[in-house]
């Protein structure tokens, strides 16, 4: 199954959650730094770095726990080190936000959410995965500081769309160690940037 017949399948399921959307979809540019391999790590294997750009379309609904996302995120120009995590392939995910603590720009500073996505990225996958994709859950803590709306906003409109975030992103469907046979179910990637958001900005 491609990643098109998945997130045509995904739309398909959410159409009754999109029916119910309390305003237009959201668009959000996410330039940012990501680290990996800096918990948990095989012998021999380093922490890696690189530019992280993200682009998300949500489609926020009356219901609070309820945020369809989909979108891309790449690094143009790859990593540090070396192997599956070096590259410039996109990573492709759809899923649902979870709002775990909802405050709008005008009221507050601070946000917490909780992406559960499924994810369609290189050198991913089943061990033994022979394609070049394949697919994973992943779940992706996130904190945003409002720092725009809170104190830009004398910049003019661009800079009052301005947040700053921290996230630490977690597979939860990891390989096997070719070697151990164990899975590695603590090694996250933790990405820090700037967040810009387009569209309708009504941000609960």
């Amino acid at each position: 199954m491609t990643i098109v017949t998945a997130l045509k399948g995904a739309l398909v399921l959410l159409m009754p959650a999109l029916s119910a959307t309390a305003q237009g979809p959201v668009f959000q540019l996410q330039p940012g730094i990501s680290i990996a391999d800096f918990v948990s790590v095989e012998e021999g294997v380093q922490s890696t770095t690189g530019f992280s750009l993200r682009f998300t379309t949500r489609f926020p609904t009356s219901r609070s726990w309820l945020t369809p996302v989909i979108g891309a995120v790449l690094l143009p120009y790859g990593s540090t080190g070396t192997g599956t995590r070096n590259t410039d392939a996109p990573t492709l995910f759809a899923g649902n936000v979870f709002s775990i603590r909802s405050a709008s720009p005008a009221s507050g500073w601070f946000a917490i959410e909780l992406p559960v996505l499924l994810t369609h990225s290189p050198g991913a996958g089943p061990t033994g995965n022979i394609r070049d994709y394949g697919r994973d859950l992943v779940v992706m803590p996130t904190l945003y500081l409002h720092l725009g709306a809170r104190a830009l906003g004398a910049l003019g409109s661009f800079w009052s769309r301005l947040d700053v975030f921290g996230q630490v992103e977690q597979n939860l469907t990891p390989n096997r160690d070719p070697a151990s046979r164990r899975r590695d179910r603590l090694n996250p990637v933790a990405t820090v940037g700037a967040s810009f958001t387009m569209g309708d900005t009504r941000r609960n």
